[in-house]
């Protein structure tokens, strides 16, 4: 290798490599913001790490308002998108609610619950 020179990493068409060296869909599967109502500090990081690894663009982790939430559910923002089905469905999650605000600017949210660690699982 040349000095200086920086040898290209070589991935599938189609895919890109993070900077920590993911390898990651080129285009996101939809726009996601995390937010933590389990009251366990770490779990939003947890399933928004699981979804970008699966594609999805979290650009929002945060605590939810409320920290009683029993089981997970995802927000629709977005009206006429499929990106708020996806995510249940990549997470394993069975409530799915229409809460509309494209103001947001994010497909759809995920409201962690107190069963993070069953959505975690492979």
């Amino acid at each position: 290798m040349v000095a200086g020179c920086k040898e290209e990493e070589k991935t599938a068409p189609g895919t890109r490599v993070t900077e920590d060296g993911r390898v990651l869909p080129e285009a996101p599967l939809g726009v996601v913001e995390v937010l933590n109502g389990s009251g366990v500090k770490g779990a939003a990081n947890l399933v928004a790490r699981k979804l970008q690894d699966k594609g999805y663009d979290v650009v929002k982790v945060g605590n939810a308002p409320d920290k009683n939430h029993q089981r997970t559910l995802v927000a629709v923002r977005r009206p006429g998108t499929a990106v708020g089905e996806r995510v249940a469905a990549t997470l394993g999650v069975q409530r799915l609610l229409p809460y509309y605000n494209e103001n947001l600017l994010v497909d759809a949210t995920v409201f962690v619950g107190q069963d993070y660690q069953e959505i975690l699982k492979p």
